[in-house]
Order: C-alpha cells, then structure tokens, then sequence
C-alpha cells in the first residue's frame, strides 16, 4: 500500500503544538529567572545558575529516555508493530522509575560532591544548595514524564504533549510567584515549584497514556508476555540506544555546565547575566526544537520502512522552516532584547552584564538550528553511536576553543567559544549525514514508497 508523501502542510500542522508545548519548558526556566530577577539580587541569580547546572549533568543525562523512545517508537510504528511500540513505553517506564528514585536518594551527596567542584561564593553556593534539594523531589516525576512524552511523540500524538507542558508550565509558574514573590522563599522555593509541577504533568501524561491505549483498542496481545517484554536483542538494542544516547548527553551538559561555570570565573554579575541570556537561548532551543521533533518522527518512519526518499524529504521539509524561523527569532531578540531585560531584571549589574553580552545571545537561534535539525534526524534513527561521537567531538573543540578565547577577551571570549560549540556539533553531524543514507541504501528490503516513486 502507498503511504502519503510528507508535505510542508503537514510538518506545520504537526510542529506547531510541539512549538508551544516546547516553549512552556523553558518558560518555565524563564519565570525561575526573572521572579528572582525581580524580588532577590545576584546571588540568588547566581545560585539558580550553579545549582541548575549541577542538576543538568543528573536531570538531563537522562534524556535519552525521551530521544530513544520516541526513535524506537516512530521506527515500530513505521513497520506497524503496535505491539512493540506498547513495549518500549513499558521498558521506558521502568528505567525511569528506577533512575528518577536513585537520583532522589542521592540529592544530598550530589549537592556535595557538585558545589565541592563548581567555583562561586559561599553565598552563592548556598542558594544553589536550597534550589537543587528542592528540585530533586520532582526528579521521578520528571524522567517518567521524559519517556511518556517520547512514546507520544513517536506516535505523533503532538497534542497530548503540548497539554502536558503546557500544564507543567501553568503551574509551576503560578507556583513561582506565590512561593517567590508572595512568600519570600527565594531558590528553594523556585526548586519547589518546579518539582510539583513535574508531578502534575506525570498524572496529566498517564491520563493521556491510558486515553491513546484505549484508542488503540487496549494493549495489544502478546505486548505484557513476560519473554516478549523482556527480548534480549530488544534489551540490547535499547541498552544500547540509551548508553550512546547518555554519553551525548553528558558531554553537552559538560559543555553548558562549563559554560556557567566559565562565568562564574568572569565574576558573579557576568554569572548572572549569562544565566538570564541562556534562558532565552533556551525558549529559542525549545521552540525550534518542535521542528526536530517532527523530523525524529519521520526519520525513524523512514527507518523502519527502510526509505531513503523519506528520510531525504524529512531533512528537507522540517530543515526549511526550522532555519527561516531561527533566523526570524535572532533578530528578534537583537531588536527587543534590551528592552526585554531592563524591564525584567532589577538587580543593575545583573542586568548590564546581559545587555552587554546580548549580541552573542542574539545569533544562536540561526547558528544553532542546524545542529538541532541534525540532532532530531539521528535521533529518530536511533543512531546513537554518531550522536556521541558528535558530541564529544563538539565538546573537546568547545573546551579547546575557551581555553584560548576566555583568558584574552574576558567574557567576550566565553560567549564566542559557546557559539563555536553549537558551529562543531552541526558540522560534526553534517559530515555524518551520508553514512547514515547509506545506512538505508544497504538494507535488504525496500518500502513501498521507494519502489512507487509517485506515492
């Protein structure tokens, strides 16, 4: 049977619930920021810097569970095993449970071990101690809700997503500005927030779990057989998805951890200010990264129907309006971006620093997207393997990069190894993208819209 063509009409009409269920994560991360720009000083900015970075290396390393389940879901679905993709939800599941318990358990440690090792005042080190020990109760809720919302973005249930963080969103900022503004509990409670919110958004993603289910008719037969659940080549295959997908990740958080902590050696105020201007790095990240998510979901289709004209008109189709968007969105944040933070931010070195650094920030959503794009096409073909090499490679040329530019240009020079790091991770995956074609052309069997050009 000929399958549909994707066309632009569809990636807009699938992107757009993703743009803002995207954009409520790191908004958010933004109402972190500015309630505490406006109701504390630089410490307390400060401290949310180091302790959001310190939770990062533990929080987002396990964000493989959303990348790899929502590549091997697509894939399954691709091939119409709907068995399978009820499988992979249920093994994500338990790795998050069993992840999100270990790393509440050990919050106390972590905070140890991390402020041992980052470099900020004692003052500062404090408020990121308050922070990260309250946002570690949310940390179970936060990585099942990380596989959830991969398994629905497998699917293509976009929608149910967007409900999800919207939620999250809603809530924790509404939570912000009691705890913050109406309580005066500073990071601590900035950390609370957060963590009942990612408790909320679970039960919202379990509602909508259960509704897409019964959809499907209930769980498919066969999907809870003990042996089926517990495959070995299916275990392997996830073990080693995720392990690649971790060591990724972690050396991207390497990277933003050392960002932060780069500017903690320019001084508490530059740490200050380049925390403000990665929270609109992220807003941007996020929205644009709604056209990644659609290209995972194609990506892995074409895997599993083993078409490289899909996966040709995935890169194409989502890569379009993901650059003219990033490029719409820099110079944005050039025209308004002063105006924006000298409304927002109370503290005035806080806020020199980020209006100094603001140009740099501006040119992020453009230089980024390609890594972005290429990040959501390897994912969705779960190829881990060229994710981490990439991501290594981008670090060490970032790490390499900041040792020469920082001592000489200061902050400045911080900011400029940052966007060499984005530059190194698109160039990296680019320069990769044809084996993975090849990856295809060498399968032993062929989908049907590669054998009917005209499907």
């Amino acid at each position: 049977m000929s399958i549909p063509s994707l066309t632009r009409l569809d990636v807009i009409k699938r992107a757009w619930p993703l743009v803002f269920a995207n954009a409520a994560v790191p908004l958010a991360g933004v109402a972190d920021t500015f309630v505490l720009g406006l109701s504390g000083d630089k410490a307390d900015l400060g401290g949310v810097a180091l302790g959001g970075a310190l939770f990062s290396v533990f929080y987002w390393s396990f964000y493989f569970l959303r990348m790899g389940t929502t590549g091997l879901t697509a894939q399954a679905d691709g091939a119409g095993d709907r068995a399978e993709t009820q499988r992979i939800l249920l093994r994500a599941l338990a790795i998050a449970g069993a992840l999100g318990l270990l790393v509440f358990l050990l919050r106390d440690l972590i905070a140890l071990a991390g402020f041992a090792i980052l470099q900020g005042e004692a003052r500062v080190e404090d408020k990121g101690a308050d922070y990260l020990l309250a946002r570690a109760w949310g940390t179970p809720a936060a990585l099942a809700c990380f596989a959830l919302s991969g398994w629905l973005i497998g699917l293509g249930r976009n929608a149910a997503t967007l409900a999800i963080y919207v939620a999250f969103s809603v809530i924790n900022i509404a939570l912000d500005l009691w705890f913050v503004l109406g309580l005066g509990y500073g990071p601590g409670g900035v950390g609370a927030a957060t963590a009942i919110a990612e408790w909320v958004a679970l039960l919202i993603g379990l509602a909508f779990m259960a509704f897409v289910l019964k959809r499907q008719s209930g769980w498919a037969r066969g999907v809870l057989d003990r042996a089926k659940l517990l495959d070995p080549a299916a275990i392997r295959e996830l073990f080693q998805v995720n392990v690649n997908l971790m060591i990724r990740t972690w050396s991207l958080v390497i990277g933003f951890t050392w960002f932060a902590n780069a500017g903690a050696r320019q001084g508490t105020a530059a740490l200050a200010g380049n925390h403000v201007l990665l929270q609109v790095i992220s807003v941007w990240a996020f929205v644009l990264d709604a056209f990644a998510f659609v290209a995972e979901t194609e990506a892995g289709r074409a895997f599993g129907r083993r078409s490289v004209r899909d996966l040709r008109r995935s890169v194409q189709l989502t890569g379009e309006p993901m650059l003219i968007a990033g490029g719409a969105f820099a110079i944005a944040t050039w025209l308004f971006g002063e105006a924006a933070l000298t409304a927002l931010i109370e503290d005035p070195e806080a806020r020199a620093a980020a209006i100094t650094y603001l140009p740099w920030c501006a040119v992020v959503p453009f230089l980024g997207a390609p890594a972005w794009l290429m990040d959501g096409i390897f994912i969705g073909t779960t190829s881990g393997k060229i994710l981490r090499n990439a991501g290594l490679a981008a670090v060490v040329v970032y790490l390499i990069a900041d040792a020469l530019l920082a001592p000489t240009f200061g902050n400045h020079g911080v900011w400029a190894a940052f966007l060499v790091f984005y530059l190194a991770r698109a160039g990296a995956l680019m320069s990769a993208y044809p084996a993975l074609e090849r990856r295809l052309h060498s399968a032993p069997t062929a989908s049907a819209t590669d054998a009917n050009p005209s499907a």
